[in-house]
């Protein structure tokens, strides 16, 4: 941010220098391309000025009512310096246009030197801002840079209107203040540019998709990552601000899913120092997953409907509540359906867990042991591991029914 400052302070200089030598050279010399553009490095001046009051106002850190930081100044700094540049640029050209049809004395042949000067200047100081403003990623700076090279086809504009007027004042008498017209043209448009782009970031519009696409990467790097189902970011000064949605193994705990999202941001601002922070979602992925070998066992806890997974089946409503280890059992899966009249989940089937089965609603029949039992709210089925099994809804209503299996 210094750095920056340094740099605005510097073109402060610079365009005052070069303003004062344009603006009194072309007014002796008699041309008003010169002045016109003496004025133009005039408002370079206050360009640059606005550039450092945008970065020292950016450097200050976030507090309770900027919990963002205050790096949109910068921001904003670059969209005024847009504003001035059209403005200017509007006046500069209706004066050059207003003095086309004065008859004046042709201008002297030295008010081409402050031009060229300033071209091999502008030059230099384009350079330093432009390469500054891309480490930094700072809008202002990268607008002042643009307005230096915008600086530099004035001059050259003025120069050849000027070149003109000097090698044949009868036939080009007014090349001089049409060139005034074209450095305040020039101006416009880059204001227009200006105010574009940084309108754009105040809008947040997302960076590029080269950028997205790292983030991504350095997401699916971390361990305990099944995937991104979204990213998005915007430019809040010299950073970007991302808002990411992880998706993990559904069947983590709250504090292992938080621990993979904490590692996720660290890892992401450490490899991408263009990042100032990353709000991260946890999502389930899709599809099922194996059981992480360091995954945390069950805790005491409460297991609501709301937080269960839900599965709206052909069959029926699934819901999921937990499938994983215990204290005490290497696997156990609990959930409950509310299966629809007539309908079966499954053909009969067997499976190496151990598992109790609970009708609370409606009626159907349940196969185990190789029999067919009728049942209905209360009863309840066991059925060892293997033990072929299945369960059919044979009334009207649905049946709601809940089971677990496990494993030791």
């Amino acid at each position: 941010m210094r750095e920056g400052q340094r740099i605005a302070l510097t073109g402060m200089a610079v365009s005052t220098g070069l303003a004062a030598l344009k603006i009194s050279v072309g007014l002796l010399g008699g041309s008003n391309a010169v002045v016109a553009d003496g004025f133009e490095s005039a408002g370079d001046v206050l360009s640059s000025g606005m550039v450092f009051l945008g970065l020292t106002v950016a450097a200050k850190p976030p507090d309770s009512n900027h919990p963002y930081g205050h790096g949109r100044a910068e921001i904003l700094s670059g969209l005024a310096l847009g504003m001035v540049l059209f403005l200017a640029g509007i006046a500069i050209a209706v004066h050059g246009l207003l003095g086309a049809g004065d008859v004046t004395e042709p201008p002297k042949l030295y008010t081409i030197l402050p031009l060229v000067l300033s071209t091999l200047v502008k030059l230099v100081m384009m350079r330093v801002k432009y390469q500054a403003g891309k480490r930094m990623g700072s809008a202002s700076l990268l607008a002042d840079a643009y307005n230096d090279g915008i600086d530099m086809l004035s001059a050259l504009a003025a120069m050849v209107a000027l070149g003109l007027t000097l090698s044949n004042p009868e036939r080009f008498p007014h090349a001089d203040h049409y060139g005034g017209f074209v450095v305040g043209l020039i101006m416009l448009l880059t204001g227009v540019k200006v105010a574009r782009a940084t309108g754009l970031q105040l809008m947040d519009t997302m960076p590029d998709q080269t950028l997205m696409s790292r983030v991504r990467n350095v997401a699916l790097g971390v361990d305990g990552v099944a995937g991104v189902e979204k990213c998005y970011a915007r430019k809040t000064g010299l950073q970007y601000h991302v808002d990411l949605h992880l998706e993990v193994d559904p069947r983590v705990t709250v504090l292992v899913g938080h621990d993979i999202a904490s590692r996720v941001r660290d890892q992401i601002k450490e490899e991408l120092n263009w990042v100032a922070d990353v709000l991260v979602h946890v999502e389930p992925a899709p599809g099922r997953y194996d059981i992480p070998k360091n995954m945390p066992k069950l805790f005491d806890i409460v297991l609501d409907p709301a937080t269960a997974k839900f599965a709206k089946e052909p069959f029926g409503d699934h819901y999921l509540y937990f499938d994983g280890p215990t204290n005490e059992l290497s696997v156990m899966v609990a959930g409950s359906l509310l299966l629809n009249p007539g309908a079966t989940p499954h053909p009969p089937h067997q499976h190496p867990e151990e598992e109790f089965l609970l009708v609370t609603e409606g009626a159907g029949e349940i196969l185990v042991d190789g029999k067919i039992h009728k049942v209905g709210p209360g009863s309840m089925m066991y059925c060892e591991g293997n033990a072929l099994h299945g369960i059919e809804n044979t009334s009207s209503e649905p049946m709601l029914f809940y089971y677990y299996k496990w494993k030791a």
